[in-house]
C-alpha cells in the first residue's frame, strides 16, 4: 500500500464515525431532503462540490450558473477555493451567494493547486467530495449522480466524469485539438481497470473517508498532482470507475500551439516526477489501438530532442501557430514530441521534495506553484 505523502496534511474526519458501513449508511441518510446534519458543530451535508480557481472572474460565472440548475435534493454546498485574490473573483461568488450554497476558502497570496485544494476538501463539510474545475460545465445531474454512486456501492469506490474539450473554430483546432481530444476520450473509456487512476483530474469524487485515507495531494508537485493523487488512492484499495454519463464539457482547454506545447512538456516532465514518487510504478502515455498508432509514438519520438524546456516549447509552439493551417501534420506531432521530451528532459528539483519547474512565464496553470504560504480564510 502507498504512503501517505510527508508534505500533505492530515485531514481529520471530525464525529469519528464507527466503521465504513456507518459512514456509508451516513451518506444515504444525507443524501434525503430532511435538512443538514451537525456532529461536532460542524454542518455535514450529502455532498460538497469543490471548486479550485485562480483568477477565475471570466471563467466561474458559467460554472455557477449550471451548479444553480443542479436537480439533487438533498443537502450540498459549493466550496470555492480561492488561490489568492487578484481580480474580481469574490464579487463574482457573491452575486450567487441567494442562490447557491455557497462557501469561499480564500488565500491572501498564490499557494499552487495542491494546497488550494487541501484547504478545500479539509473546510468542506460533504460526505461526497466532488471537485469541479471552475472551467467546467457540469450538467443538472452531476452533484446527484456522484453521490448516488457512494450511496449505493457497498465497497468505497473514487468516480471520475471523463472532460470533453470545447473549442473555438480555429487552425488549431481542426489540425490538433478536436482530433486529439476525440482519441483521448476513446482512450479513457478503453483504460484497464488498474490504470483509470492515471485520469484523475479536475473532475471526480470520493468519501470523506477514501479522502481522509489518501492524505491529500501531495505538495511536492507543482503539475501531475491529480493522477499521482488517484494512484493512491487506488493503491489504498479503492475501485476508481469512469462513468460516461458524468462526461463533462472542458472550456478551457489549450487555445494554441503555443500554449499546447510547453503544458504538454511539462505533463511530460511531471511523469518524470511520478516516476521518482513511485519506483517501479508504469505511467503510461497512450492507449495504442494499433500498430500504426506505436509507429506513431515512435516517430515521435525521433523528433523530441531539440525541445529541452517549456519555455523553449512555448516558442516552437508560436511558430506552428505562424505555419499554413494546411500543416496539419506538424501541428498534430508536435504536442506529442514536447511530452515525450518532458518525460527526458524536465528538470526536477529535489532540494525540498520532488517538484517539476514551471518554465511558462505569465502563464500559471490554475495558480500552480510548489507551496507558498498565505493566510486562509473560510466564509
Amino acid at each position: 500500500m502507498c504512503a501517505r505523502p510527508p508534505c500533505a496534511g492530515r485531514l481529520v474526519h471530525p464525529g469519528d464515525l464507527a466503521g465504513s458501513h456507518q459512514r456509508r449508511r451516513g451518506i444515504l441518510d444525507r443524501a434525503r431532503p430532511a435538512g443538514a446534519v451537525a456532529v461536532n458543530d460542524k454542518l455535514f451535508v450529502a455532498a460538497s462540490v469543490i471548486v479550485p480557481s485562480y483568477r477565475g472572474e471570466r471563467r466561474l460565472p458559467e460554472l455557477l450558473e449550471r451548479l444553480a440548475r443542479q436537480d439533487f435534493e438533498g443537502t450540498w454546498e459549493v466550496v470555492v477555493a480561492l488561490d489568492g485574490e487578484s481580480d474580481g473573483s469574490r464579487d463574482i461568488l457573491d452575486e450567487y451567494r441567494d442562490r447557491l450554497p455557497l462557501r469561499v476558502v480564500a488565500s491572501t497570496e498564490r499557494r499552487g493547486v495542491c494546497a488550494t485544494l487541501n484547504d478545500a476538501y479539509e473546510a468542506a463539510a460533504g460526505a461526497v467530495l466532488i471537485r469541479c474545475d471552475d472551467d467546467l460545465s457540469p450538467a443538472p445531474n452531476m452533484v446527484r449522480r456522484h453521490v448516488e454512486h457512494h450511496a449505493t456501492t457497498e465497497a468505497p469506490v473514487g468516480v471520475i466524469g471523463a472532460t470533453r474539450d470545447v473549442f473555438a473554430d480555429t487552425p488549431y483546432a481542426r489540425a490538433y485539438g478536436i482530433p486529439a481530444n476525440r482519441r483521448h476520450l476513446a482512450g479513457v473509456y478503453r483504460r484497464r481497470d488498474d490504470m483509470i487512476w492515471m485520469h484523475w483530474a479536475a473532475h471526480n469524487s470520493v468519501t470523506r473517508e477514501t479522502w481522509d485515507r489518501a492524505g491529500g495531494f501531495d505538495t511536492r508537485f507543482s503539475y501531475g498532482e491529480d493522477s499521482e493523487l488517484g494512484f493512491r488512492i487506488h493503491e489504498s484499495g479503492v475501485r476508481i470507475i469512469i462513468d460516461p454519463e458524468l462526461e463533462i464539457e472542458h472550456r478551457g482547454p489549450a487555445p494554441d500551439a503555443e500554449h499546447r506545447i510547453p503544458r504538454a512538456f511539462l505533463s511530460g516532465a511531471s511523469r518524470k516526477a511520478f516516476a521518482k514518487a513511485h519506483p517501479g510504478v508504469r505511467h503510461e502515455d497512450a492507449v495504442w489501438g494499433s500498430l500504426r498508432a506505436w509507429l506513431w509514438a515512435a516517430g515521435v519520438n525521433a523528433f523530441t530532442f531539440a525541445l529541452r524546456s517549456a519555455a523553449g516549447c512555448r516558442r516552437y509552439g508560436r511558430a506552428v501557430d505562424g505555419l499554413p493551417c494546411r500543416n496539419t501534420d506538424l501541428a498534430a506531432r508536435s504536442p506529442h514530441r514536447a511530452g515525450c521530451r518532458g518525460c527526458r528532459q524536465g528538470r526536477i528539483s529535489c532540494r525540498t521534495g520532488i517538484s517539476v519547474q514551471l518554465r511558462l512565464a505569465g502563464e500559471p496553470r490554475h495558480g500552480r506553484t510548489a507551496g507558498g504560504r498565505g493566510r486562509r480564510a473560510v466564509q
